[in-house]
């Protein structure tokens, strides 16, 4: 696992980790790709858990947006971060 990710599974609530520990993350220019492994667990990232991610990237100082994807397809593009 890398190091972001580790950083990322440091905090929030179960179901966030759990979406997260299945799923593929990497650093793009700035952005966060959290790539799920199903469509179904993106949308649930992004509705459920969004403020979790969010709240634990705005930590890592790299990150300037978030992009959620489901089994390759980008659901939620772009998600600035603030603060």
């Amino acid at each position: 696992m890398n190091s972001i990710k580790l950083r990322l599974l440091g905090g929030g609530r179960l179901g966030y980790r759990q979406l997260i520990r299945f799923s593929t993350v990497e650093l793009a220019n700035g952005t966060l790709i959290v790539d799920c492994p199903l469509r179904d667990d993106a949308i649930a990232l992004h509705q459920q858990f969004a403020e979790d991610l969010s709240q634990i990237a705005s930590r890592l100082k790299v990150i300037q947006a978030i992009e959620i994807r489901g089994n390759g397809e980008t659901l939620y593009s772009a998600i600035q971060l603030h603060g």
